[in-house]
């Protein structure tokens, strides 16, 4: 029995790193991108390698198994076991330098990240999986990876040239070019027996492999043994941490090439893109991908820019790729192929061959977003990897498709199919509904009948993905004899079943082939009370006395089990890429438990009421700082931000709020409070000693640079002003662009009203009428991002009356602050459930947004005077979030001198007031360090960006004045020149204005 505590104790002094037992830390690790759930016994996160090794040979010592991992990408279920899961992810991230065509990386880099080092030398690592941004070199090694170019390129062990490994028993080794360095007794045993082993059955293991070449299947034997003695390097990549625990690849690189051409080729029917894909085999493209029908179907309503939407005639589409040493040279070899197809298919060039890298981009997108659509469709049915890593040899191709085809509808099961043409690699992914138990029953069977079918026509059952839960089955129907070779090799290796058991070969008899993930209910439950999810198991029916908890917000078109079942567990959520945003939090610690899809697993954990403790569920649900990016990024639309919502508001309506939620839900009264004695606060915010006490009080970091309150709040003025007094039912002759409620909400209220007096100086130039509601308070996003639902529907109830006869009038609702914008228009729906609510959502719209409709329909003045100004703009989050194309940076450019950078790498990690507390402070400005990079460039000046927490910390974070587009356009019209002033003012380094 496993003694957490015993371990705990044993590892003391030996194991630095993080080792977790409880339940839900174990519930994020079940899952990863397969359709399975295993829960581990334990999961550890180790500091480096001399972790691993006394890791593994404790766990050897006590016949512990240990599962080695990495981002968690693959989708066989390779890294699941019921044992000590080693996330390898976290802290081994280090690149070594790059020397002639080598650099050894650690398992954690993701291969988008070594291959941006790489780039600043001209090369690459040639294998491209699709999962690029976000797998690990770790997980390539284990499973052998390779991608769409595998045709020119193979696998990843064609470009390993050694590795640091843990073995069996703790011992590290180092296996490269000279197999006698760095001999250990242990490994020396390894070698000989290895080596007589394949020596005696060099035979049968030639005799018995597949037909097609491009095969990762179980262990890859046929060319291990060399005249030197047997290639353990080779032999353990791919072996998927059943013989070892990589803790380090040297790889080899290739330069990067001089021209890429690309090409997008339509044809009617399937079958004839298979055949123009075998004959482009001729013309030594790197790459061809086939996308069927309905992968198709998802561009149909608007293509990638530069060819528009695939014609429904279209039935199929190869993406080539060509490589070679110029981009002229590329191109001809495209066009040639191109001519060549053209004379012998029927077929629609739907982008001519490009070596343009934006043309290139494009088609690529396009391949990408018909890859990725299906997983956002609507209902139950999504794809499902479980038969997606055939491989058969080209020629067999067509007989493979026609029997597949055939296997589905005997199982009336539809697919979509992706296909490498030039390997014979297929990709087949039925669409299942995991909550049906109809499905589920299906997919056995279905699975026997196509495994069986490729194997008949000397494919593999694994030609990309990993062997895992999904395929072991079928490893020693594929084999034959050798698998008894298999079984020794894990036996040499690995005599005590330790490393991985249940993988390629020896599958425990006492537990079902596939355990099949579970869901967050039967589609019927919610979250209860805890954050706890009620309702039956998957699949199962509900009791007669079986009861599920009302929601918390607002559900209309979805639930929290719906939001929880779409999640596929991908991991595309874990990408870095600063094309994409997702979570920041998890960008700057790499924890598991912070990225978005640890969310639906979370709530997959607490189907069971006791899983979890209180503090536990919160400090999870707390990663989420609701900006909203994952929601929108995500392939498969999951919800993320309202699923912490409800289980935070759950939290709280059964524990109440923490005294830091409480007051960050509360901001408001303290903002009003702060400036009603803004001298006298201001003063103590600048002191060191008052700061310590505010950080202990009210858990807001002491080192923060914060902004200062103003003693004349907006509202104030606004009433002097007389713009809060409505002056008629119509609009007055002078404001000829129609009348708008302006929403102020907290920070330009209190804290900075000249961003106020600049939105409405702003648009009475532009002929607008603005009206400031005197009734309106905060939005209440504070409040919702803490699940204080009361306290936010408060807010939403009083705001919501004073703007909704306004919006009956024809006013709309102008927020300068996009959080605002986003809370009105997406959240206040989520909370109340009325017509009222549901028009002021509708007429909401953020300032510059607003501002760029006057300019589109000829109406925004232009007379602006020049600014010789250099800036960084950088697209708030929630910006994004309300899905239109960012304004600010277009309105800045008409601007005559003033030359604005667009900053969009990432999330600036303020997240409201979350970046504001002490104990997030650290994560905070790592999520904001390349948006702190990109506005410290040279020549940047100035800073701006709508959003009032960004704008406090890229102050905080580069030094620099950062004010709203608003404020530039208003010195620009010559509305507040005092602006000018302001920005030749330094910051001070604790409260600044």
């Amino acid at each position: 029995m496993l003694d957490p505590k015993q371990i705990t104790d044993d590892l003391r002094g030996a194991f630095r790193g993080a080792l977790a037992f409880d339940a839900l830390t174990r519930g994020l690790y079940a899952t990863d991108a397969s359709p399975f759930h295993v829960a581990p016994l334990a999961v550890a996160v180790p500091e480096d390698a001399d972790d691993v090794a006394a890791l593994v040979r404790y766990c050897a010592e006590h016949n512990i198994p240990v599962v080695p991992r990495g981002g968690g990408t693959g989708v066989a279920g390779e890294s699941l076991g019921p044992a000590v899961v080693v996330d390898l992810s976290v802290k081994f991230k280090r690149i070594g330098a790059v020397t002639g065509d080598r650099v050894t990386a650690e398992p954690g880099v993701t291969c988008d990240a070594l291959n941006t080092e790489l780039a600043r030398h001209g090369r690459r690592f040639a294998p491209d999986p699709a999962s690029a941004a976000t797998c690990t070199v770790g997980g390539m090694v284990a499973t052998n990876a390779s991608g769409g170019n595998a045709f020119r390129h193979g696998y990843t062990r064609d470009h390993v040239a050694g590795l640091s490994v843990v073995l069996d028993d703790g011992s590290p080794a180092v296996l490269g070019d000279d197999p006698k360095a760095n001999a250990s007794e242990r490994l020396d045993q390894i070698r000989t027996a290895t080596a007589e082993l394949l020596a005696a059955n060099r035979a049968a293991i030639e005799q018995h492999r597949p037909r097609t070449k491009f095969n990762r299947c179980g262990y890859v034997l046929h060319d291990v043994l060399t005249p030197a003695g047997p290639d353990l390097v080779k032999l353990l990549v791919g072996s998927e941490g059943t013989l070892a625990v990589t803790t380090a690849a040297t790889l080899r690189t290739v330069p990067l090439p001089g021209g890429t051409c690309v090409a997008l080729v339509g044809f009617p029917t399937l079958d004839a893109a298979v055949r123009a894909g075998t004959d482009l085999r001729h013309f030594e493209p790197v790459a061809c991908d086939l996308l069927d029908r309905r992968l198709l179907s998802v561009t149909r309503r608007g293509g990638p820019d530069g060819f528009g939407p695939v014609p429904p005639a279209v039935g199929a589409a190869l993406v080539v790729t060509f490589e070679a040493d110029t981009e002229r040279e590329a191109g001809e070899r495209a066009w040639g192929a191109v001519e060549t197809l053209r004379h012998r298919h029927l077929l629609r060039v739907l982008a001519e061959p490009t070596c343009d890298p934006a043309g290139v981009a494009r088609i690529r997108d396009f391949r990408g977003t018909a890859v990725s659509g299906l997983y956002g469709l609507a209902g139950g049915a999504r794809p499902l990897a479980f038969v997606e890593d055939v491989a058969v040899p080209v020629e067999s191709l067509p007989a493979y498709l026609a029997g597949v085809q055939d296997a589905l509808k005997r199982h009336e099961l539809t697919a979509s199919f992706l296909i490498h043409a030039l390997t014979g690699q297929v990709h087949t992914r039925p669409l299942v509904d995991l909550n049906d138990p109809a499905d589920r029953a299906k997919l056995w069977p279905a699975a026997e009948d196509i495994h069986s079918l490729a194997l008949s026509l000397g494919g593999t059952v694994s030609t990309q993905h990993g062997t895992g839960l999904a395929r072991t089955p079928w490893v020693e129907r594929q084999y034959g004899p050798v698998y008894a070779v298999f079984r020794e090799v894990k036996r040499v290796f690995d005599p005590k079943n330790v490393l991985n058991p249940g993988k390629i070969v020896g599958p425990d008899p006492s537990r079902e082939a596939w355990p099949l993930r579970l869901g967050m209910g039967n589609g019927k439950s919610e979250i209860g009370k805890n954050g706890i999810a009620g309702g039956e198991a998957l699949g199962s029916a509900p009791t007669p006395n079986s009861q599920s908890p009302i929601p918390l917000l607002v559900w209309k078109d979805s639930s929290p089990a719906h939001e929880v079942a779409k999640c596929s567990g991908c991991g595309d959520c874990r990408t870095a890429n600063p094309a994409k945003r997702m979570c920041p939090v998890f960008r700057a610690t790499g924890d598991e438990a912070a990225s978005p899809r640890a969310k639906p697993n979370l709530l997959r954990v607490l189907a069971d009421p006791g899983a979890a403790a209180p503090e536990e569920v919160r400090a999870v649900a707390a990663l989420c700082v609701n900006c909203k990016m994952c929601r929108d990024e995500c392939d498969a639309r999951v919800n993320v931000p309202k699923l912490m919502i409800e289980t935070k508001a759950a939290l709280h309506a059964e524990h109440g709020l923490g005294w830091n939620e409480w007051a960050q839900a509360r901001m408001e009264g303290l903002s009003v409070l702060g400036s009603n004695f803004a001298p006298v606060v201001n003063t103590l915010l600048g002191r060191l000693g008052a700061r310590w006490v505010l950080e202990k009080l009210l858990g807001v970091s002491r080192h923060r640079r914060l902004p200062a309150f103003t003693l004349r709040n907006f509202f104030r003025r606004a009433r002097g002003a007389g713009l809060s007094k409505k002056r008629g039912t119509g609009p007055r002759p002078e404001f000829r662009n129609g009348r708008v409620a302006y929403f102020v909400d907290v920070y330009a209220a209190y804290t900075d009203p000249a961003i106020a007096e600049a939105t409405v100086a702003v648009l009475h130039h532009n002929g607008v009428e603005v009206y400031v509601p005197p009734r309106q308070v905060g939005c209440g996003m504070g409040a919702l991002a803490v699940g204080d639902l009361e306290t936010a529907r408060e807010h939403a109830v009083r705001n919501v009356r004073a703007l909704a006869d306004l919006v009956r009038e024809g006013y709309r609702v102008v927020c300068s602050e996009p959080t605002a914008a986003l809370m009105l228009s997406q959240d206040y729906p989520d909370l109340l459930d009325d017509a009222d609510t549901a028009a002021v959502a509708a007429a909401t719209v953020e300032l510059t947004a607003y501002l760029a409709e006057l300019h589109a329909a000829g109406r925004l003045r232009t007379d602006f005077r020049p600014l010789d100004l250099t800036l960084g703009h950088h697209v708030p989050c929630h910006v994004k979030a309300l899905r239109g194309t960012p304004a600010g940076p277009g309105l800045l450019s008409l601007i005559p001198g003033l030359r604005v950078r667009t900053i969009d790498v990432g999330c600036s990690g303020m997240a409201g007031q979350w970046g504001l507390m002490a104990a997030n402070r650290e994560a905070s400005l790592a999520a904001g360090a390349p948006v702190f990079a990109e506005l410290n460039r040279p020549g940047l000046i100035f800073g701006s960006t709508e959003c009032s927490s960004c704008r406090i910390q890229l102050q905080d974070g580069t030094g620099k004045r950062t004010l709203h587009p608003v404020e530039y356009l208003a010195l620009a019209y010559g509305l507040m020149p005092e602006i000018e002033a302001r920005l030749r003012r330094p910051l001070t380094e604790l409260v600044t204005e």
